[in-house]
């Protein structure tokens, strides 16, 4: 794949920053999307810098705000023509968020940020995408999730109305990720448009990114990260599962970081979960319901 589009949300640090340098030395035309406009221009320079490629885009927008997310699409389709990759990466995992914070459009803000805003992103972008000869959506899971083989979509705590814990939150919008990976990818099945999720491990944080949590949970994110992988290396499974001319055509696939296909957790088998989870989530971003037919889940 040469000089393709590819959009990467939350690039301005960690593993979406490296995998935005990898995409940009392959000479690929990269729109990273930020929060923050200082934060990221300066990482936009620094991709520049490191890769030589002057074809790398910034665009606002943070995932957390539908009103955000609609003015970034709206801002990409003003730049650019066509989109050929987009990485779910930006989420929220700030595991000091120790009870409910809710975004100005009323959602609890863990679930809002790592499933209700991609899943809004990728809505908006689809028919962008599917212009494409070959488009390829790649959402973002967690290795954690291994810890809670039980963990189910709870639809009637959504916003942590009955119960909340800041991990559970992260854990169960990444347990939605995957369940909407595999939707997308029946769903669009025969279109060209392809969609795997990326079971992410431990890595290794940048510095800074702990400083607010009391001192013993930094001592022991600094034990934990001395096992973690390095973002550029788990940088290096986004950019092969972007590019890689051996995953043309793979779709609906859960992989780890060494791009292996790994098995879905139980709680992401069920399809009336599937459709249930594409409407409330359709229903909360204020896209039009669309039905279709759901076959058998890849073994």
């Amino acid at each position: 794949m040469n000089n393709k589009t590819i959009m990467i949300t939350g690039a301005n640090s960690g593993i979406g920053l490296r995998a935005a340098e990898g995409l940009a030395k392959q000479g690929h035309t990269v729109v990273m999307v930020c929060r923050n406009q200082a934060r990221g221009e300066s990482a936009r320079q620094q991709v520049i810098k490191a890769s030589g490629n002057q074809t790398v885009d910034l665009i606002i927008g943070d995932l957390s705000s539908q009103q955000s997310i609609h003015q970034a699409v709206e801002t990409f389709n003003n730049r650019h023509t066509h989109l050929d990759v987009l990485i779910n990466n930006a989420a929220n995992f700030d595991l000091t968020q120790k009870t409910v914070t809710l975004t100005d459009d009323g959602y609890e803000a863990i679930f809002a940020t790592n499933h209700l805003g991609s899943f809004l992103l990728t809505n908006l972008l689809l028919d962008t995408l599917k212009a494409s000869p070959s488009a390829r959506i790649i959402n973002i899971a967690s290795k954690g999730l291994l810890a809670y083989p039980f963990l189910k979509i709870d639809f009637n705590n959504l916003d942590g109305q009955k119960k909340y814990s800041p991990t559970w939150a992260y854990y169960h919008s990444k347990l939605a990720q995957i369940i909407f990976t595999l939707d997308l990818a029946q769903k669009f099945a025969g279109t060209g448009v392809t969609a795997n999720v990326i079971r992410v491990p431990a890595v290794r944080l940048d510095a800074g990114r702990y400083d607010n949590v009391p001192a013993f949970l930094q001592a022991v994110y600094r034990l934990k990260m001395r096992f973690a992988l390095t973002a550029e290396a788990m940088a290096q499974a986004y950019i092969r599962m972007a590019t890689d001319p051996g995953f043309e055509g793979v779709t609906g696939q859960y992989v780890d970081e060494n791009c292996k296909s790994v098995g879905i957790p139980g709680g992401a088998r069920d399809k009336q979960v599937w459709e249930q989870l594409w409407q409330i989530s359709s229903e909360r971003t204020k896209l039009a319901k669309t039905d279709y037919i759901y076959s058998q889940i890849p073994t």
